[in-house]
C-alpha cells in the first residue's frame, strides 16, 4: 500500500515533488555543513583535537577548503559562517514548510477531482445501488487523512535526507561508531515491526468507524423532522453517541499504539547512545573533541530517527484511507458510462419509441419491465400509470438513458438510444420529480444552474409557467431570496415549481414529470397544466402519476402493471371500459368517469 501510494502521489503532484525534495536536499546539506564547521571552530578557540587520525583529517580538510577558497579559517570567519549557514538554513526550512503544505493541497485537490469526477461518470444503476453517504465520507475525511499522508510522507523523506547528512559526517569522524549505531538502530525497528503492523490496523479501523459515524450523523440530521414527531430525539442521540463512542475509541486505539511504539523506540534509542558513548571512550579511544561532535550528531540524529519512526506509523495509521478512496475511485471508473460519440444528434419531431423492452436490476430476480412496447408522440401530453412496483420510474429511466435495457430497442425518432450516446439524448430532456432538492442559494442561481446563460426575460417567464412568478415576487429578496439548505426555507409544493421553473427554462424537448406536481394545489396544478398545454408546439410532456386527476387531459395514457403495458388509450377511452384496469384505479381514487 505504501508503495502504491508513493508512486500515485509522485505522478499525481510531479514537479513540486521535485521543487521539494530539491529544497530538503538544500537544507539538509546547510544544516550539514553548519554541523561540519563546528569542530573547526572548537579548533580555532584553542580545543586540541589531536595531530592524527580521522578527527584531525577531518578538520585539515575543513581548513583546506578555506584556504582554497582564498580565506583565512580564523575564528571569526568561521563563526560567521556559522551564523550565515544556520540563518541560510533557517529561511530555506520555512520555504521547504510551506512547499510541503502546497504539495499536500495539490495532491488533495487532485485526488478529490478525480474522485468526484469518477462518482459523476458513473452509471445510474452503479449509484443507485451504492450509499450517497460512502462518497461525501471519501470526498471530505477520507481525501483530507490522504492529504496528511502527503504531508507526513514529505515529513519524513525530509528527515531521512537529514539522516543521510549527519550519518556521512559521523562516518567521517567514526566510522566503527556509526556503523554499530546503524545496526543497533536496525535491529530496533525490527523488533518493533509487530507495532507498526498493529498501527497500520488500527488506522483501517478508524476508517471504518469514522464512515459509520459520518453516514449515521448525515441520515440523522436528514430525518430531525421525522424524529421530532416521533419523539425519538432521545433515540437519536443515544445512536449518535454510540457513533461517536466508537469514532473516540479508534483514535485513542490509534494514538495509543503509536505513543507506545514511539516510547519503546525512545527507551531503545537512550540504550543505543549510551552504549555508543562507552564503545567510543573505552575501546576506541575516541578524542574528546570528536567524542562532543558526535554526541552533538547523535543528540540530533536520533530525535531525527525518532520522529521518523513515529511519522512512519502515522503514514500508516492514514493509508488505509488512501486504499479506501482509490477503491471508490476504481469501482466508479469502472461503472463510468461510455464516452459520448458525439456521432448522432437528436432532434425529437416524431415519437420516442420503446420497442419489445426488458430489464432486470442484477443477475437474478424477475425483470423490473419486460415486453415493453411505449410510442411517446412529438407534442403531446403522455401519461404513465399503474400501482407501486408496476415498474413506472424503471420505464422512464431507461427512456432518459440512465439504464441500459437487456433487451429491445429505444428510438428517438430514427436514431437508437444507445449508452454511447445518451448523454446527447439527456441535453435535450427535462426531469422534475416529486423530491427534488434545490441548492443553498437564492433563486436566481438556482435556476441559472440549469441554464447559465438565461436573461431576466427567460427566468421571469419559466417562473410563470410553473406558477411560480407571484410567490417569488413575494419573497423577501425577490430572485435573489435564499432558498436555505435543499430548499427548506419554502415549502414542498413552492419547491416543486422551481423546480418545474428551472426544467422549463431550458427549453427541453421531452418534459418529464415524475409525480411533480403532487405537493401543488388544485388551483397552482391547474395553472402549470393549462401553461404545459399552451406551450404544446415544440414541447412533448411525459407524466408519471399515482394521482389519476392530473392526467385528465393527457392525450394518451398507459397503464403498467407487473413491468408491460396492459392497457393504452385516452381517458375518456380507458375509463369507459367497465373491467379495465384503468377504471379499477379510478373507483380506488374515487374519481366520476
Amino acid at each position: 500500500m505504501l508503495s502504491e501510494y508513493s508512486v500515485y502521489a509522485i505522478d499525481t503532484v510531479r514537479w513540486r515533488f521535485g521543487w521539494v525534495l530539491g529544497l530538503m536536499v538544500v537544507c539538509s546539506l546547510t544544516d550539514g555543513v553548519s554541523v561540519s564547521l563546528l569542530l573547526p571552530v572548537l579548533q580555532a578557540a584553542g580545543l586540541d583535537v589531536g595531530q592524527e587520525g580521522e578527527v584531525a583529517q577531518y578538520v585539515n580538510a575543513i581548513s583546506a577548503a578555506f584556504r582554497a577558497a582564498g580565506l583565512q579559517p580564523t575564528l571569526l570567519l568561521l563563526l560567521a559562517a556559522f551564523v550565515a549557514v544556520s540563518g541560510s538554513r533557517t529561511l530555506l526550512g520555512r520555504v521547504q514548510s510551506i512547499s510541503i503544505f502546497a504539495t499536500e493541497q495539490s495532491l488533495v485537490q487532485s485526488l478529490r477531482q478525480r474522485l468526484y469526477s469518477a462518482i459523476t461518470n458513473a452509471n445510474w444503476l452503479f449509484l443507485s445501488r451504492s450509499r450517497s453517504t460512502d462518497f461525501a465520507h471519501a470526498l471530505t475525511q477520507e481525501v483530507m487523512r490522504v492529504g496528511q499522508a502527503t504531508h507526513v510522507l514529505l515529513t519524513l523523506a525530509a528527515n531521512l535526507i537529514v539522516g543521510v547528512v549527519y550519518v556521512v559526517i559521523a562516518l567521517t569522524l567514526s566510522w566503527q561508531v556509526t556503523v554499530i549505531m546503524l545496526g543497533a538502530g536496525v535491529l530496533l525497528v525490527l523488533l518493533l515491526r509487530g507495532r507498526t503492523s498493529a498501527i497500520e490496523r488500527s488506522g483501517g479501523g478508524l476508517s471504518t468507524a469514522m464512515n459509520r459515524f459520518y453516514a449515521g450523523t448525515i441520515e440523522h440530521l436528514q430525518s430531525l423532522k421525522t424524529a421530532k414527531t416521533y419523539g425519538a430525539q432521545e433515540r437519536n442521540i443515544r445512536l449518535f453517541s454510540d457513533f461517536n463512542r466508537e469514532v473516540t475509541n479508534a483514535y485513542v486505539v490509534l494514538s495509543r499504539r503509536e505513543m507506545g511504539a514511539g516510547a519503546w523506540f525512545e527507551a531503545g534509542s537512550v540504550i543505543i547512545l549510551c552504549a555508543m558513548i562507552y564503545f567510543a571512550v573505552e575501546i576506541l579511544h575516541v578524542p574528546a573533541a570528536a567524542i562532543l561532535i558526535l554526541l552533538l550528531l547523535f543528540s540530533r540524529l536520533m530525535p531525527v530517527f525518532m520522529s521518523s519512526y513515529r511519522l512512519y506509523g502515522d503514514l500508516l495509521g492514514a493509508l488505509p484511507a488512501f486504499a479506501n478512496t482509490m477503491d471508490l475511485v476504481r469501482k466508479c471508473e469502472a461503472a463510468a458510462e461510455p464516452e459520448d460519440t458525439g456521432g448522432q444528434s437528436f432532434q425529437l419531431r416524431s415519437a420516442v419509441v420503446l420497442q419489445n423492452i426488458s430489464f432486470t436490476y442484477g443477475t437474478a430476480g424477475s425483470p423490473a419491465v419486460h415486453d415493453l412496447d411505449m410510442k411517446i408522440p412529438f407534442g403531446k401530453v403522455v401519461a404513465i400509470v399503474g400501482p407501486s412496483g408496476a415498474g413506472k420510474s424503471t420505464a422512464v429511466d431507461l427512456l432518459m438513458g440512465l439504464l441500459t435495457p437487456d433487451s429491445g430497442r429505444i428510438f428517438v425518432d430514427a436514431v437508437t438510444l444507445t449508452s454511447q450516446n445518451a448523454r446527447s439524448w439527456r441535453e435535450q430532456v427535462g426531469y422534475v420529480a416529486q423530491e427534488t432538492p434545490l441548492f443553498h442559494l437564492s433563486v436566481r442561481d438556482n435556476l441559472l444552474w440549469a441554464r447559465p446563460d438565461a436573461n431576466e426575460a427567460d427566468m421571469m417567464d419559466a417562473l410563470r409557467l410553473a406558477a411560480a412568478d407571484a410567490f417569488v415576487s413575494a419573497l423577501p429578496g425577490g430572485m435573489d431570496t435564499i432558498l436555505g439548505d435543499r430548499g427548506t426555507l419554502v415549502s414542498q409544493g413552492e419547491r416543486q415549481r422551481i423546480a418545474l421553473a428551472r426544467a422549463l427554462l431550458c427549453r427541453p424537448a421531452l418534459l418529464v414529470l415524475d409525480e411533480a406536481t403532487n405537493s401543488l394545489d388544485t388551483e397552482n396544478e391547474a395553472r402549470v397544466f393549462d401553461a404545459i398545454e399552451h406551450r404544446r408546439e415544440g414541447q412533448t410532456v411525459l407524466i408519471i402519476a399515482h394521482r389519476l386527476s392530473t392526467i385528465r387531459h393527457a392525450d394518451l395514457i398507459y397503464v403498467l402493471e407487473n413491468g408491460t403495458v396492459v392497457e393504452s388509450g385516452s381517458w375518456q377511452d380507458l375509463s369507459g371500459r367497465s373491467q379495465g384496469r384503468f377504471r379499477a384505479l379510478c373507483d380506488a381514487q374515487r374519481l366520476v368517469a
